[in-house]
C-alpha cells in the first residue's frame, strides 16, 4: 500500500501546507469569498487547456501540465471580472463572487459537454483525483509553496499591517493596492495547484478551514499564519489515510475532515479565553507591527 499512497501523501502535505497558509492571509484580508469563486472559475479553464493539450499528445504528464496552465489562463479574466463587480456599490463581494462562480462552473460543464469525450475525466478536476497524481502536479505544487513561504518571510508583516491599519500601513509606505494584488496572486496560482489533488468544488475546504478554525484559538495572527499551515497539512493527510483504509472519496473525506475541525475549533473557542478574535488585534500583537502614523494602529477587522 505504501507504494500507491507515497507520491499521494507527499502531495497532500504540500498542499495542505500551502492552503492553510494562503487560506490564512485570505481570511485575514478578508478574501475568503473571492477565493471560493475561483476556485470553480479553474474548471472551465482546465477543460480548454486539456483538450489543447489532447490535440497533441496522449502523455499523462503533459496533460497535468496543461491542464494547470488553462485553469491559470481563465483565472486572469475571471478575477478581473471579480474585481469589477466589487467596484459596483450596489453589488455586495458576495454577490460578486456568486455571479463569477456560477458563470465558472456552468462555462465548465459547457465546455466538458462540448468537447465530450476528454482525455481525462471530469470527475477529476471537481472533486480531485488525489491516488493518481503524478511529478508533473508534485513539482508545481512545492514550486508554489516554496514562492509562498517566500512572500511571507518578505511581506507578511506588510500584508498583516495592511489587514488591520489601512491608514497605518499607508503612512509606513505599505502600498494597499499592491498588498491586495499580491494575496489575490498567492489565491490564484494556489487554487490552480491544487486541482489534481483536491479539484475545483471542495478546496474550499482545505483553503478557508485551518485559518478560519484557529483564529478563534490563536492569540496573533503570526500564530495563526504558522498554525494554519500545520493543520491544513495533518487535515489533508488524516483524510488521506481514512479513505484508503476505508475505500473512500479522498478529497470528499478531507472535506468532512475540515468541517469536524472547524466544527471542533469552534466548540474550543467558545469555551476558552482569547486575547485576539480574527479581526481584531491585542496590544501585545499590535506591538509586532508598528506603523509610522501617529497614535496606535486601529484595532478594528480588515478594511
Amino acid at each position: 500500500m505504501w507504494d500507491v499512497i507515497r507520491l499521494p501523501l507527499v502531495e497532500i502535505i504540500v498542499v495542505g501546507a500551502v492552503c492553510g497558509l494562503v487560506g490564512g492571509f485570505a481570511v485575514l484580508r478578508g478574501r475568503v469569498f473571492f477565493a471560493e469563486s475561483i476556485t470553480h472559475a479553474t474548471f472551465p479553464g482546465a477543460v480548454l487547456g486539456v483538450v489543447v493539450a489532447g490535440a497533441l499528445t496522449s502523455d499523462q504528464r503533459v496533460l497535468s501540465l496543461w491542464l494547470l496552465v488553462g485553469a491559470m489562463a481563465m483565472c486572469l479574466p475571471l478575477a478581473v471580472l471579480m474585481r469589477a463587480l466589487t467596484r459596483i456599490p450596489e453589488l455586495s463581494g458576495q454577490a460578486a463572487a456568486g455571479i463569477v462562480l456560477t458563470l465558472g462552473f456552468a462555462l465548465g460543464y459547457f465546455l466538458d459537454r462540448w468537447f465530450s469525450p476528454l482525455p481525462l475525466h471530469v470527475d477529476g478536476f471537481l472533486t480531485g483525483a488525489l491516488l493518481h497524481v503524478n511529478g508533473v502536479d508534485l513539482a508545481a505544487a512545492v514550486v508554489v509553496l516554496a514562492a509562498v513561504l517566500l512572500v511571507t518571510c518578505g511581506q507578511g508583516h506588510r500584508i498583516i499591517l495592511r489587514c488591520f491599519d489601512a491608514d497605518g500601513a499607508r503612512a509606513a509606505g505599505v502600498r494597499g493596492g499592491a498588498v491586495d494584488l499580491l494575496v489575490l496572486a498567492m489565491i490564484l496560482v494556489t487554487v490552480v495547484v491544487i486541482i489534481p489533488a483536491v479539484g475545483t468544488v471542495l478546496s474550499i475546504a482545505l483553503v478557508a478551514a485551518p485559518a478560519a478554525s484557529l483564529r478563534r484559538l490563536v492569540d496573533s495572527p503570526t500564530t495563526l499564519l504558522v498554525a494554519s499551515p500545520v493543520a491544513g497539512a495533518c487535515i489533508g493527510v488524516a483524510g488521506l489515510l481514512v479513505a484508503v483504509g476505508a475505500d473512500l472519496s479522498a478529497c470528499g473525506t478531507i472535506a468532512v475532515l475540515a468541517g469536524v475541525f472547524h466544527v471542533t475549533c469552534r466548540a474550543l473557542g467558545a469555551v476558552g479565553p482569547r486575547s485576539w478574535r480574527g479581526g481584531s488585534l491585542s496590544a501585545p500583537a499590535r506591538s509586532q507591527y508598528p506603523s509610522r502614523a501617529s497614535g496606535s494602529p486601529s484595532a478594528g477587522g480588515p478594511r
